[in-house]
Order: structure tokens, then C-alpha cells, then sequence
């Protein structure tokens, strides 16, 4: 059974891996074009963008992307997670 339960995690890591690697993000373009057109630097906007895109899944970041945010604590979570991104991101500048 151990055998078995080994096997599984092994072809599930496999399958994540070429997820992440070969399969990209559907957001992370158009959310990159977003903040480049706000007038932020490129490597600020890059900065951003993968520091958006690890805290959020691509449903999510199209839902920040279409602006639906109905749900109060998604926008709340949205809201911190700019915030400290943008933080986070202006060394990117320097």
C-alpha cells in the first residue's frame, strides 16, 4: 500500500511540474500589460506581477482583472496584497 501511495505522489509532483513549467498563466500578460499601461516601470510591473501571481491562482487574478470584486474579503485580501507588493517591488526601480 505504501508502494502505491509513493507512486501516486511521485506522478502528482511530476504533473505539477510540467504544469508550472510548460503550461504559464493565462493572467500573467495581460496583468503585466495592466500595469505597464498604468505608467510603472517594466521592471517594477514584473516585479508585481510575479509577486501577484504567487499569492493568487490565474481564477483569481481574472477576477482582479475584470475588477469583481463583490466578495468583502477577497477585496480586502486584494487590496493588502497590492499594497505590500508595491512595497515590495520599488527596489525593483533602483
Amino acid at each position: 500500500m505504501s508502494k502505491v501511495l509513493l507512486w501516486i505522489a511521485v506522478v502528482m509532483g511530476a504533473i505539477y511540474i510540467v504544469r508550472v513549467n510548460y503550461f504559464g498563466s493565462k493572467t500573467y500578460e495581460p496583468f503585466m500589460n495592466g500595469c505597464l499601461v498604468s505608467g510603472a516601470s517594466e521592471a517594477r510591473c514584473s516585479c508585481l506581477t510575479d509577486y501577484v501571481h504567487e499569492r493568487f491562482d490565474d481564477l483569481e487574478v481574472g477576477r482582479i482583472l475584470r475588477s469583481d470584486r463583490s466578495d468583502a474579503g477577497f477585496s480586502e485580501r486584494v487590496d493588502r496584497v497590492i499594497a505590500a507588493g508595491t512595497l515590495a517591488c520599488k527596489s525593483a526601480d533602483q
